[in-house]
C-alpha cells in the first residue's frame, strides 16, 4: 500500500500529462510520502496513450499505472475505473491540463488531517476560464445546489478521498455517472480548502458550454427530484385553477346565463382536460422517479465507527 494514489483521466493530454507527472513526482520526493499515478486513457484524440507508455518507462511501472478504456466513457466513469486499481490510503483526483497544482495536494492532505474528513475538495480562489465560461459555471453550480441540497457547495474535480469511501463508489450504478453525486450518498463528512486554479496548458477545454449544460441536465434528471416535484406542483395548481374556473362558469351559466352559446361547455372541457392531463403527467412522473430510485444501486448504510 502507498500513501497516495493520484488518478488522472486523460482525454486530450499528450502535451500536459508529462509535465504534470514530473511535478507530482517532484512534490512527493520533497514530502517523502509514497505515491502512484494512475492514468485512465478515455480514448481521446492525439497520442496521449503513447505518452503514457513513455512516462511509464521513464518513471517506472511502480509509479505509473495505466488503464486504456475501449471507448470514450466520460470523465467520471474514467475516475471510478481508476479507483479499482488504486492502492493508496488516500486517492486524489486531478485534471490532465495542469490547472491543478500538485503542490496543493499538501493543502488537501492537511485539511483532511485537521477535520478527519472523508472527502476534501480543492475550491478555487479565482477561475482561469473565460469570463463567459466562469459565469455559466457559477450559474449551473447554483442550480445544481438547488436541485441537490446535499451536494457540497465547493465541489470540484480536485478532490482527496479516503480509500474506503472511494471503494463504495465502485458498486454504485444508475443511468448517469456523477461521482460527486455518489459521494453525497456515502458521506456528509466533507471539507474544502482554497487552492490555485492555473491557466490550462492544453488549449480549449473538452468541456464546451454545450457539454456543460448537457452534463448539468443529466445530473438534474438522474440525481434530483426537483424537476418532477415542480411538475407535480404545477399540475396540481393548474388542475385546481381549472376546476375552480369551471365551477365559476357553471354557476354563472345557471344563475346569469349571460355567456355565449357553447362557451361554458368548451371552457369546462378544455379546463378539465388540461388539468387532468397535467395531473396525470405529474403522477406518472412520481412513479417513474420512484422506479429510478428503486433501480439505482446505492449503499444501504456506511459504517464510520463500530464499538462492540
Amino acid at each position: 500500500m502507498v500513501d497516495f494514489s493520484i488518478i488522472i483521466p486523460v482525454y486530450r493530454g499528450e502535451n500536459t500529462i508529462g509535465p504534470l507527472a514530473r511535478q507530482i513526482r517532484q512534490y512527493f520526493t520533497q514530502s517523502g510520502e509514497s505515491f502512484e499515478i494512475i492514468f485512465v486513457y478515455d480514448c481521446g484524440p492525439g497520442r496521449s496513450w503513447s505518452v503514457i507508455q513513455e512516462l511509464r518507462q521513464e518513471l517506472g511501472p511502480e509509479v505509473v499505472k495505466a488503464i486504456r478504456l475501449s471507448r470514450n466513457f466520460g470523465q467520471h466513469n474514467a475516475l471510478i475505473c481508476g479507483f479499482r486499481l488504486a492502492r493508496g490510503r488516500f486517492l486524489v483526483t486531478m485534471d490532465e491540463d495542469l490547472q491543478h497544482d500538485p503542490a496543493d495536494i499538501g493543502l488537501l492532505a492537511r485539511c483532511q488531517q485537521e477535520g478527519d474528513y472523508d472527502v476534501v475538495y480543492g475550491k478555487y480562489d479565482t477561475l482561469q476560464h473565460s469570463g463567459f465560461r466562469n459565469m455559466t459555471s457559477r450559474m449551473l453550480k447554483k442550480l445544481l445546489k438547488l436541485g441537490l441540497p446535499d451536494l457540497h457547495p465547493d465541489y470540484t474535480a480536485f478532490r482527496l478521498l479516503k480509500a474506503d469511501i472511494a471503494r463504495y463508489c465502485l458498486n454504485m450504478s444508475n443511468s448517469y455517472t456523477f461521482l460527486d453525486g455518489y459521494l453525497t450518498w456515502v458521506t456528509n463528512n466533507v471539507g474544502s480548502v482554497t487552492v490555485r486554479h492555473q491557466e490550462g496548458a492544453a488549449g480549449a477545454s473538452s468541456y464546451t458550454l454545450t457539454k456543460l449544460i448537457e452534463h448539468s441536465v443529466n445530473i438534474f434528471v438522474t440525481f434530483s427530484d426537483l424537476p418532477i416535484r415542480l411538475l407535480t406542483l404545477t399540475s396540481v395548481a393548474v388542475f385546481l385553477f381549472t376546476t375552480l374556473y369551471s365551477l365559476y362558469i357553471i354557476i354563472r351559466k345557471l344563475f346569469f346565463n349571460d355567456l355565449s352559446q357553447g362557451f361554458a361547455s368548451l371552457i369546462i372541457a378544455i379546463g378539465f382536460g388540461i388539468g387532468l392531463l397535467l395531473l396525470g403527467m405529474g403522477i406518472l412522473g412520481e412513479y417513474i422517479h420512484r422506479i429510478n430510485l428503486k433501480t439505482t444501486r446505492r449503499p444501504s448504510f456506511v459504517e464510520r465507527e463500530v464499538l462492540s
